[in-house]
């Protein structure tokens, strides 16, 4: 069974579109957002790299990586829906995905104390799904997003280490690494099992 934050996708855009208007109203291309929203990415990976004994900085990983939500929506909103997709942008795209991914990841769960090997893992197999993700193409022509540790689950996980962390430590984060990282071995079979199915 596909479990996923991904399928409330629609909604999430449905709610954006008037920001997006005002973007291609204001000229501003998909590419641009999404080299922005990787370099806004890693300036706060540094600043939580850091700062990481400011406990406050923890509340602000949920906003931060919804903000980071909102800009990969549009950037796809604008490409689709306002005819402006170009074939260096799915490279943008999808590196700037896994690229963000990786450096803000592995920052945050090193700087609050998870196991190093777990957090390799989840890193390893987080990047795994997504490159499974985008082979698929090849195989049934369609880009796949299954779960149930895709890219906005992880986020929504991320966000809610933070909190914790910050209200009372980091106490049994790594069993929830390692229940993660089951997840995204899950991930990674339902993905190449509809890519197989033609799902």
């Amino acid at each position: 069974m596909d479990i996923s934050i991904y399928k409330l996708k629609t909604k999430f855009q449905n709610l954006l579109m008037p920001i997006c208007e005002k973007l291609v109203k204001l000229k501003i291309t998909p590419n641009q957002i999404t080299v922005t929203t990787v370099l806004l990415n890693i300036i706060f990976a540094g600043i939580i790299y850091k700062f990481s004994n400011y406990n406050f900085l923890y509340l602000t990983v949920p906003l931060f990586l919804f903000l980071r939500m909102a800009l990969n929506a549009l950037d796809g909103m604008i490409a689709n829906k306002f005819n402006q997709k170009t074939k260096i942008g799915v490279f943008y795209n999808e590196a700037g995905d896994v690229i963000s991914d990786t450096i803000f990841f592995y920052i945050f769960l090193r700087v609050i104390g998870v196991n190093e090997v777990y957090n390799l893992l989840f890193i390893f197999l987080s990047a795994l799904s997504e490159y499974i993700g985008v082979v698929a193409v090849m195989v049934d022509n369609k880009r796949h997003y299954e779960g149930p540790m895709g890219k906005s689950d992880r986020a929504f996980l991320i966000s809610l280490l933070a909190i914790i962390y910050f209200f009372v430590g980091n106490q049994y984060f790594d069993y929830v690494l390692i229940l993660s990282i089951i997840l995204l071995i899950f991930t990674i079979y339902n993905r190449v099992k509809s890519s197989l199915r033609g799902e």
